[in-house]
């Protein structure tokens, strides 16, 4: 999934309600409909990986990223060894959609077994079938986590 710090890089995360429920406006200039679309694929891949489905949480992953980790299992490998507190995160939270460099962010505010509060940073990415996926993640510890 990814190299700490690098947009080859994907992370993921645990969300216990549906993202559609969470929507409050179109953020970034995009439709509502765009918003739920993305905080679902990030759902439903944090729900791979709470039951360890590489196949399925590979799948979210767009081809760019899929190219770089070939396999479901390592993909599945690299997240469980390097992001643990995105693969088994206490509890999460979606910000709000931004456009940086002119890339779709979808910032996810995430605590990891350990305690420590990180920001999910994931790149998404539309593809040419209008679906959206996961292009990377980058993570960073929130100031004052020194750990």
């Amino acid at each position: 999934m990814f190299f700490k710090s690098s947009l080859a890089m994907l992370a993921v995360v645990f969300m216990l309600q549906p993202a559609s429920a969470q929507i409050p406006t179109a953020p970034a200039n995009l439709a509502a409909e765009d918003v739920a679309d993305i905080r679902n694929i990030i759902i439903g891949q944090i729900d791979a990986f709470r039951k360890d489905d590489a196949e399925k949480a590979f799948s979210f992953a767009a081809p760019e990223l899929k190219k770089i980790f070939r396999t479901p299992d390592v993909f599945l490998y690299m997240v469980r060894k390097s992001y643990k507190s995105v693969y088994r995160p206490q509890k999460f939270d979606f910000r709000a959609i931004q456009r940086i460099d002119g890339k779709v962010v979808q910032p996810v505010t995430v605590i990891g077994p350990s305690g420590v509060t990180e920001t999910a940073l994931y790149i998404m990415e539309i593809q040419p079938d209008g679906t959206w996926r996961i292009g990377a993640c980058i993570m960073a510890q929130e100031p004052g986590n020194d750990t």
